[in-house]
């Protein structure tokens, strides 16, 4: 991936979430960047990335050859939110992780954005159980039918999403 690819994404977070969050998101999409497993679909217009949106491994200790993903972060430049990029970004990237055999996708976002595509709070565990003080911001979309109910016990997200800060909803509600 080229330098100007990874700015300009870390470019969509930062504004996508704005002065307080931005720059914490956008440091997070740059260090998940750098990991050879994680996913990234990006929506273009007039060639400049305006959406992105990155996949990251998500094991459950106890069934480790599931083939789970984090979605974290989604984000879409204010000037082209409302104008399909979200959906464009959701569509390719469930078809994507279908196509190469992830079975579910775990979520910790908008509880009125993500069950659109799909997704549905869930009960499995966080990383940080007792930081989901929402529970409805917990979701996961079953790819493969059958593997939730599969799914017990801890949870472990790659080592740059895994701070609790990112994992703590309080700070929402």
């Amino acid at each position: 991936m080229h330098q100007q690819d990874i700015d300009a994404i870390k470019d969509v977070h930062l504004k996508a979430f704005g002065p307080d969050e931005g720059p914490d998101i956008a440091a997070l999409a740059s260090a998940l960047l750098a990991r050879q497993d994680t996913i990234l679909i990006s929506a273009k217009r007039a060639g400049k990335i305006v959406g992105n949106v990155l996949f990251t491994p998500f094991i459950f200790q106890d069934q480790p050859e599931i083939q789970c993903h984090l979605l974290a972060p989604c984000g879409v430049m204010p000037d082209h939110q409302g104008q399909g990029v979200g959906k464009e970004l959701m569509e390719t990237s469930i078809d994507h992780l279908r196509t190469i055999g992830t079975q579910a996708v775990f979520v910790l976002g908008v509880p009125t954005f993500y069950p659109r595509y799909g997704y549905a709070p869930t009960d499995k565990q966080t990383p940080y159980p007792d930081l989901l003080t929402l529970p409805n911001s917990w979701m996961a979309l079953e790819l493969q039918r059958g593997t939730l109910a599969k799914l017990t016990g801890k949870t472990l997200a790659v080592a740059p999403i895994m701070p609790a800060v990112f994992w703590d909803t309080s700070v929402f509600d």
